[in-house]
């Protein structure tokens, strides 16, 4: 897949930390043309929204002591661009020396460049102080695993679909893509929720592994999975999760579904995450 980035993006650089509060090291990723080569038109074919997690999280009190966090950003996937995730990294370490009052004085001075970057108000940020991390869940994806499942060596890696109509969830700890830069390896499970004809639980396990070299950032590999599925089984209803393992402190989980699917909230972090 031919990258679509930007002189100035930060990923795949030598790039050093800013002890000062800096915005402008945030960098987006126009989402346009990934979704042109998926044949994805607006109206968006989806609803859908990026979800982050920032396990490093620093800042000041204004006594000057460190203060830590863990903090999950949201926003939806009709943004026209996505945020790059080295300058995301780069845009949090950046308040490592500043001083606040409080975690909602961090939040706000957070959200003001993100909403302003992504144009839009719906961003949203929650931010879990260590006093709160006893109750935060490990959960175990819903649904049934797939990645026992026999396969041909021959296998072209497509979808396919029985003739039986279920309601069904899959999932798969399988997900495998690379960075469209660095060519670095990005890992995950993936989760499907839907109505329709029946997805043969071997074919998606063929399908990942036929991508496991597919280059994309982590939306756009959500997205390609939808529209395949899409594509390969017309159903009803449709949720598709891909919840990646954390680098950098970072963790990417974009979701999307089809209008009208109830969306499927895990309710706490996977295991590699």
């Amino acid at each position: 897949m031919e990258t679509k980035l930007m002189n100035g993006n930060p990923l795949g650089k030598s790039t050093g930390y800013s002890d000062v509060f800096d915005p402008a090291l945030l960098f987006p990723i126009a989402r346009a043309q990934s979704r042109a080569q998926l044949g994805i038109k607006d109206p968006l074919p989806f609803q859908g929204l990026d979800r982050w997690t920032c396990y490093e999280l620093s800042w000041l009190s204004v006594e000057g002591i460190p203060q830590v966090g863990i903090a999950s950003f949201e926003y939806p996937a009709s943004t026209a661009n996505l945020i790059e995730s080295k300058s995301f990294k780069l845009f949090l370490g950046s308040i490592n020396f500043t001083r606040y009052g409080s975690t909602q004085e961090v939040a706000d001075a957070l959200l003001g460049p993100l909403r302003d970057l992504l144009g839009t108000d719906e961003v949203s940020i929650d931010i879990v102080e260590p006093r709160e991390w006893a109750g935060m869940r490990l959960v175990a994806p819903p649904g049934v695993c797939v990645d026992s499942s026999e396969l041909k060596s021959d296998d072209p890696g497509r979808l396919r679909k029985g003739e039986e109509i279920v309601s069904e969830v899959v999932h798969s700890h399988l997900l495998r893509s690379l960075c469209p830069v660095t060519s670095q390896p990005d890992w995950g499970t993936v989760v499907i929720a839907y109505r329709g004809a029946k997805l043969e639980h071997a074919s998606l396990v063929s399908y990942l592994r036929a991508h496991r070299s597919h280059q994309g950032f982590h939306e756009e590999c959500c997205e390609l999975l939808f529209t395949d599925i899409m594509a390969a089984l017309a159903p009803t209803s449709l949720w598709v999760g891909c919840f990646y393992t954390r680098r950098g402190g970072l963790d990417i989980n974009p979701e999307r579904w089809l209008t009208g699917t109830p969306r499927l909230a895990l309710g706490g972090r996977l295991a590699r995450q």
